[in-house]
């Protein structure tokens, strides 16, 4: 997605959310290479738990494209799932919960960041098992 964007607009300003959980692409970016997080917790986003493997083709184009890494709180994501949910009436997994949640977690940092701009937020996914989907409306 970022290689479309970034060749489409190359301006376009690409975040790179992590849950601070499990951030191992994050750590990874900034190593240069890949690295284990040393105390990995669970994390409700599963689509972006786990570490990278050497060699993974996901490292070079992250650290290429990607202009910036916030995490977020497991509380911040399961935050953006709830009111997605309830909002949308649409299920989202927690990899969507941890795009929404570093959005709103930067607009709350600087008001006025996003307005007058395009924001695309990829929303990836509804396979969420039924505890995790549980915690999370009954946050």
């Amino acid at each position: 997605m970022a290689g479309y964007l970034k060749s489409r607009q190359p301006d376009a300003l690409i975040h790179g959310v992590s849950p601070s959980n499990d951030c191992s692409m994050y750590l990874s970016v900034k190593a240069g290479w890949a690295v284990a997080q040393p105390d990995v917790r669970p994390t409700i986003s599963d689509g972006t738990a786990g570490t990278l493997q050497p060699g993974a083709i996901t490292l070079p184009l992250c650290s290429a494209l990607v202009d910036d890494w916030p995490l977020v709180s497991e509380y911040e994501i399961i935050g953006a799932m709830r009111s997605f949910i309830e909002q949308d009436n649409q299920l989202i997994e927690g990899a969507a919960g941890v795009a929404i949640a570093g959005m709103l977690q930067q607009a709350a940092a600087e008001p006025g960041k996003f307005r007058g701009k395009t924001v695309a937020i990829i929303i990836c996914g509804a396979r969420i098992d039924s505890d995790k989907l549980r915690k999370v409306l009954g946050h």
